[in-house]
């Protein structure tokens, strides 16, 4: 996944993705809140309506009850059962009806009175005398000119429907009026009201009459809906209404009110029919609040519904939860759209700024190429002012300090390539000088026989071509370099070269050294002689050496291992070798227990060993003695194959077998 892919994904887990999640939590919760408000304020409203019908029962119940006690009443009743009286008339007459217009013309000024100042209220009051019939009847205005209707005598009904308990009372001070069942008329459901009439100051044992009223039920909700409309005009009232509703039903089902005229009057099941299962807890006068669905357009309304006290109704406030909710949605979905536009446009701003430091990213990598390839010349030109400058310049700067670093390694490189032949040619020099300084020592005791003579002549012709040789090494160092390790590979018989080797180096210390042979009559190998010759040489003397003054037994052996390799072998009985020293020192270059060594004799004689293919083995026990293996093929094979399978065979014995790497003795 590359840088751009990682930013997006960054920004998408860490910046989109949680800015989406609080958009949507923050909906979520405008959502809940305005439901809960919603529920408190239908539960609260419902509460107040039922209340407030009750509080208008008692006040109509009130005002019945003083209209009740008007004289005006009372005076017409006595006036309809008193027995009719004569008067004498004049020059024999007959007698004249009784005079009434007065008591009748007061009852209808009383009813009209109470009629308007309660408009709406009433569909109905009516005077009835002690025997039930309807002597007055006022009903309010049915046609567009307002006038109230008046009625007495035989345009009343001759019985009136009351509540005959109305006869039964005799406490004119604790009479109240009687409520009756609810009735329905054209004009709708009404509650039937029966109040005791009493003789004026209360006199009497019973009543003189009753009067009967008519309460319109759905006038007590519309008037508490009138009361609590907004004052702001009527297209707010009627937004407030389509958002929320006041229902009234009775004990069987029927709307008593609906703020629809058209829905009034009417089984709940016709009216609302997704208000069933509210209805039924209604008519069983149950309180709660439930959620229903408006069938017509899929609106959801949270209805909160409880009973009238006193009354067989409920009463039920129903709001638009989804008309509610519908602004804080808009907002919410706004707030989400605008959260997604936001994170498009930082995502494209982003990717912008991320391509183009990409960009010179890529260039500052193409140039860091061209300098890993080799071309130390190559420049990296960066315009920005962002971190991309600063790691151009730093490459730059790299780049001319390793170029002053690879200058520096050529030269030193050169410097270390003369130190290594001056060493190289320093041992064999001193391995020459040592071989010489034996043989003057020898000459002085031995120089009276003629055989030591003879030996002694060619041991010195063979010293001086080798000091020879080395004086032409050191007179051609760049060749010298370029083929220290080109052998001439041949088969050679290893044997005499072994004992030469032995003449040489180990034949004059046998007056102090025991010095012991195990060796074939012959031992063939594709070898360079000079240069294994070398190194049995260092071996040898470094034996001579590792056993100094005390007496000891250098062993020389040779023979085959296995099919297709010979050995070598130089041990002594001299100090030996500590592991610590095996382990971290030994074969290493400059790096040697003598006085006056230089330390580059093992590691010279290692690397001759493995460009001929072999190797070289070395155990050691300290205070018993140390004994290395030369191990060569029997046969001349390419110099590549040799190198590689030395190397490869050396590295594997040291992480098996023994952990060996340098030093001489």
């Amino acid at each position: 996944m590359n840088i751009r892919a990682k930013l997006l994904l960054a920004l998408i887990v860490l910046g989109i993705l949680p800015m989406l999640l609080l958009s949507v939590a923050y909906y979520r919760s405008g959502v809940r809140t305005v439901e809960q408000l919603l529920r408190e304020d239908v539960t609260s409203r419902a509460a107040q309506v039922s209340a407030g019908m009750a509080a208008q029962l008692a006040d109509r119940e009130t005002d019945l009850n003083e209209l009740a006690r008007n004289p005006a009443l009372s005076a017409y009743l006595r006036a309809q059962q008193a027995p009719p009286t004569t008067q004498p008339s004049a020059a024999g007459s007959p007698p004249a009806t009784p005079a009434k217009s007065a008591p009748a013309d007061d009852v209808r000024a009383a009813l009209e009175s109470f009629m308007r100042d309660h408009p709406n209220y009433f569909a109905s009051v009516t005077l009835v005398g002690a025997d039930g019939r309807g002597l007055a009847r006022t009903e309010p205005p049915h046609g567009a000119d307002g006038a109230l209707t008046f009625k007495t005598g035989d345009a009343l009904p001759s019985k009136v429907e009351l509540d005959e308990r109305v006869w039964a009372e005799r406490d004119p001070a604790a009479a109240r009026p009687l409520r009756g069942g609810i009735t329905h008329g054209s004009f709708g459901a009404s509650l039937l009201y029966t109040t005791p009439v009493w003789a004026a100051g209360g006199g009497g044992s019973s009543p003189l009459g009753a009067l009967v009223a008519e309460l319109r039920l759905d006038t007590l909700p519309a008037r508490l809906e009138a009361e609590s409309a907004p004052a702001s005009g009527a297209a707010q009232g009627a937004q407030s209404a389509a958002q929320r509703i006041v229902v009234v039903l009775d004990s069987q089902g029927q709307t008593i009110y609906h703020p629809d005229p058209a829905s009034r009057h009417q089984p709940v099941a016709t009216a609302m029919p997704g208000f069933a299962d509210i209805a039924g807890a209604m008519r069983a006068r149950a309180s709660g609040v439930q959620e229903f669905t408006a069938p017509r357009d899929g609106t959801r309304w949270l209805a909160a519904y409880q009973p009238v006290a006193g009354l067989d109704l409920s009463v039920a406030v129903a709001a638009n939860a989804t008309g509610a909710g519908a602004g804080l949605r808009a907002v919410g979905t706004v707030g989400i759209v605008l959260t997604i536009l936001a994170a498009l446009a930082a995502a494209v701003v982003l990717t912008v700024v991320v391509e183009r430091t990409a960009r010179r990213i890529n260039r500052v990598a193409a140039a860091a190429a061209e300098i890993a390839a080799g071309n130390l010349e190559q420049r990296i030109n960066v315009q920005s002012t962002d971190e991309t400058r600063l790691l151009a310049e730093s490459f730059n700067v790299m780049s001319d300090r390793l170029r002053e670093l690879i200058a520096r390694e050529a030269e030193s490189k050169q410097f270390q390539s003369f130190l290594r032949l001056s060493a190289m040619l320093t041992h064999d020099l001193k391995n020459s000088i040592t071989g010489l300084s034996m043989l003057v020592n020898n000459m002085e005791k031995h120089m009276n026989r003629a055989e030591f003579r003879a030996d002694a002549i060619n041991s010195l012709r063979a010293a001086t071509d080798k000091l020879r040789g080395i004086v032409a090494r050191l007179n051609e160092p760049a060749r010298t370099l370029s083929g220290e390790y080109r052998h001439a590979l041949r088969e050679t018989d290893l044997v005499p070269l072994v004992e030469r080797v032995l003449a040489t180096t180990a034949q004059p210390a046998a007056g102090l050294h025991e010095i012991e042979r195990q060796l074939p009559a012959t031992l063939v190998a594709g070898v360079d002689a000079e240069r294994i010759e070398r190194v049995l040489e260092n071996l040898v003397i470094n034996a001579l050496e590792a056993m100094g003054t005390k007496r000891g037994r250098l062993t020389v052996a040779a023979g085959a291992e296995g099919a297709q390799h010979v050995f070598i072998s130089v041990c002594d009985t001299g100090l030996g070798m500590t592991e610590e020293f095996k382990r971290t020192r030994l074969f290493r270059p400059f790096a040697t227990t003598k006085e006056r060594g230089i330390g580059l004799g093992l590691y010279t004689c290692r690397e001759i060993v493995m460009a001929h293919g072999g190797r070289l083995e070395a155990e050691s026990e300290v205070g018993v003695g140390t004994c290395f293996r030369v191990v060569l093929p029997s046969t001349p094979v390419t110099l590549s194959s040799q190198i590689s399978a030395a190397r490869s065979r050396q590295t594997t014995d040291a992480q098996t077998t023994r952990p060996v790497d340098q030093a001489p003795q």
